[in-house]
């Protein structure tokens, strides 16, 4: 928890790691250390901490007492300008009539405080008890001169080994002033040759993995747009060169920024927060700013631990809809069986035929409101079109029902169709100064959702359709980038916009939750583009792509996967070649990269044959058996050049499934080993694969394998199965696998009772 050693030194730890800050003479704050629990933190701060015999040359100090501290060479809790720190601040302010930018921040006192404390506008994390499950440090700085106040509050959640942090800046001076940064959080390490793994791309190509080691200057990665991702996810590890590493993340879904630098002095400086590109914030006297909340944990075993905790962390602290503990719904997607023809008796020929193969609910896409049959129209009229659906909604809500299936629709609320009925009412709503000189995006213009009515009219227009129809599972979609910010709100500065907008919206999703406790959100934004903390905590899940190519979605669930749990991750089977790559994938891989995660399907049931309609089931049926642990078993992954391995594994290691992912098919290939890590040493375990039906023009010249291996668990961990041969260009033998480009095999590995 939290311990002040000393008046000037605060110890923060939980189960497994500890966090030291020494309040410095001169009034700077000093980070001492971050990593694995100490035994005796006061015993270690001497020891620890820097000693300063030597100004560096060139130096400035702030203090005439102490001429040695130069802050550029000094660990940091935060940054600030003006006082010879001249590295990217935490916090940069103007303040007074000149715009004056130094800030001489010096410490004044502290508070620790029990339980969580709450931030205005934005999301926090949760906890079970609160009250005696976290605690909170507040540091309060002054700058006498300048009037201006910081406070840094830190929470500790033990259980989960995570510390959160933000920054909290109030104007007592009797001048406006502002906030030109204003970060959540600032690591300072001496030590270069770390490494940043972050994770970029763009629309379909969400979630590519970069490593990036700092020996020198500065790498930032950064969203420049409304949403946090998916040019750049806020999520990122930093892995130290003795194999520890540190799992970071940030509660926001706005544009937001990843500074790491290596100075002149061998600091490794780590800021993050806010992308101060894309902000300032105007503060009136007595006015004040809190950031969202930054997310850190630890671990001296590396990057998958520190994932781990990471993951553990979200699904028992961030996570809060009434799905957080239940099996995520298996939904059957309208969109690739009728796109946007939507017609009433199409969607009861699909809805039956879902009932038949077990779907838990059916979800309507695009196409049933409106004018709505392309995607130059109509969005905003979320009112039923008659014409396709001549029973009403509800009527044809109440068939869904009847046949025991969750009732889904798909919303686009933030945008708006200048060809619309909402347009012509309130052409004034929209961000921009006009519906006909802005910049469009996929045909649509975005509403102002920082208007009160603007939210006020999203909520009630879906809470009254929800409680109308009995809608059980909402997607929530935006498909396009922000363009022409122009507000009639009378905004002070438009650096303020985005981040009122990020508030808006957990604002409009919060208030939808809270009016319909019972109903699935599942958040989208073109796919993966807000893929983040601040959107899990007003949705059940997040769809990580518009792409469903089986192979980028493998690409997209590993990379995620360290970060995010799998219960959060979207997943959907669609027809093959995809729509997007034109790749052709075999349907049983299809799956077998798509059960790991929320599963979802996106096809026409009414045009499969009657194998493919079993063999469809039969998949559904394996999901279902095996959900819980697809969605929160320990997920592993392992790379080995031609082929990808992931499993998950239950606590015990008594269950495991493992997928075994070719790339592509090699001649005169040999003996595959497969090693199970999280294989409980003690056990017996019996590996076999899940069957998988081969299409009937291709069962002849490729029988199905039968594979089955019993194996203790020492050597199934250290030493592995060795694999019977792939079919590679030298004959058949009936046992040997057939795995072509692009395909796999899930494997079940049980524990033998004896």
């Amino acid at each position: 928890m939290i311990e002040a050693l000393s008046k000037s030194i605060f110890h923060l730890s939980t189960d497994n790691t500890s966090y030291i800050i020494r309040i410095l003479e001169t009034g700077h704050a000093e980070h001492i250390y971050y990593g694995r629990k100490l035994r005796d933190a006061a015993a270690a701060v001497p020891g620890l901490g820097e000693k300063r015999y030597a100004r560096p040359g060139m130096g400035t100090y702030t203090d005439r007492d102490f001429t040695t501290l130069v802050l550029d060479d000094a660990k940091l809790e935060f940054s600030a300008e003006g006082r010879g720190d001249y590295r990217t601040p935490l916090v940069a302010v103007s303040a007074g009539k000149d715009g004056e930018r130094t800030l001489d921040l010096k410490y004044a006192g502290n508070s620790i405080d029990k339980g969580i404390m709450r931030i205005k506008g934005l999301p926090i994390p949760q906890a079970k008890d609160p009250y005696n499950e976290a605690e909170t440090l507040s540091l309060t700085f002054i700058d006498t001169a300048r009037h201006i106040e910081l406070v840094l509050r830190y929470t500790v959640f033990p259980s989960t080994d995570t510390i959160t942090r933000r920054s909290f800046l109030k104007n007592t001076s009797d001048e406006r002033i502002t906030i030109r940064a204003l970060a959540s959080s600032q690591l300072d390490f001496r030590e270069t040759g770390m490494k940043a793994v972050t994770f970029s791309g763009t629309w379909g190509r969400e979630f590519e993995k970069n490593v990036t080691v700092m020996e020198s200057g500065t790498f930032v990665s950064e969203s420049r747009c409304l949403g946090s991702s998916a040019e750049a996810n806020p999520a990122f590890l930093i892995q130290r060169k003795d194999g520890s590493a540190y799992a970071l993340n940030l509660i926001y879904s706005g544009p937001h920024r990843e500074s790491v630098s290596v100075t002149e002095h061998g600091i490794t400086h780590i800021v993050w927060g806010i992308n101060p590109d894309m902000f300032s914030w105007v503060l009136d006297t007595g006015e004040e700013f809190e950031t969202p909340e930054a997310v850190m944990t630890f671990s001296e075993k590396g990057l998958e631990e520190a994932g781990d905790r990471m993951k553990i962390f979200i699904t028992t602290s961030i996570l809060r809809s009434q799905w957080k503990e239940r099996m995520r719904p298996l939904m059957l997607d309208t969109w690739e069986a009728v796109r946007y023809a939507v017609q009433e008796n199409r969607i009861e020929e699909i809805a039956k035929a879902a009932e038949e193969m077990d779907f838990d609910g059916l979800l309507i896409n695009d196409g049933w409101f409106g004018a709505r049959n392309n995607d130059r129209t109509s969005l905003g009229d979320w009112h039923v079109n008659t014409q396709k659906i001549p029973s009403g909604l509800t009527e044809l809500a109440d068939s869904i029902h009847r046949r025991g299936l969750l009732f889904g629709l798909w919303f686009e609320p933030e945008a708006i169709s200048t060809k619309s009925m909402l347009y012509k009412a309130h052409p004034e709503w929209i961000i921009g100064r006009d519906g006909e000189t802005n910049a469009e995006g996929r045909h649509e213009a975005l509403l102002d959702i920082t208007r009160f009515d603007v939210q006020d009219w999203i909520v009630s227009t879906i809470v009254r359709l929800a409680e109308l129809v009995r809608l059980d599972y909402l997607r929530w979609d935006i498909n396009r980038h922000y363009s022409d910010i122009y507000s009639l709100t009378g905004i002070r500065d438009y650096g303020m916009y985005a981040h009122e907008y990020a508030s808006s919206l957990y604002r409009i999703l919060s208030q939808i939750g809270e009016r319909c406790p019972e109903m699935y959100i599942e958040t989208s934004a073109g796919g993966g583009a807000r893929f983040d903390l601040g959107m899990l905590s007003v949705s059940a899940s997040i769809t990580p792509s518009c792409v469903s190519d089986p192979i980028e979605r493998a690409r997209i669930i590993k990379n995620a996967g360290l970060m995010y749990p799998l219960s959060v991750i979207g997943t959907v089977i669609s027809p093959s070649p995809n729509w997007a790559t034109r790749r052709i994938v075999d349907r049983e891989t299809r799956f077998n990269i798509a059960a790991f995660g929320v599963l979802s399907y996106s096809l026409d049931p009414t045009a499969l044959s009657r194998s493919e309609k079993k063999a469809f089931k039969e998949q559904i049926e394996f999901y279902k058996t095996f959900r819980l642990l697809f969605e929160t078993g320990r997920f592993r992954v392992v790379e080995d050049g031609n082929r990808l391995i992931w499993t998950v594994a239950n606590e015990d290691r008594s269950t495991i499934l493992m997928l075994y992912l070719q790339k592509m098919i090699r001649p005169n290939t040999t003996a595959e080993v497969l090693v199970v890590p999280d294989a409980n040493e003690s056990y017996n375990y019996r590996v076999f694969s899940r069957s998988h039906m081969i299409p009937e023009r291709e069962v002849y010249a490729y029988p199905e394998e039968s594979e089955c291996y019993e194996i203790p668990g020492d050597a199934l961990k250290w030493g592995g199965i060795s694999m019977v041969e792939q079919i590679s260009g030298i004959g058949h033998h009936e046992g040997m696998r057939m795995l072509g480009d692009y395909s796999s095999r899930l494997y079940i590995i049980r524990r033998i009772e004896k």
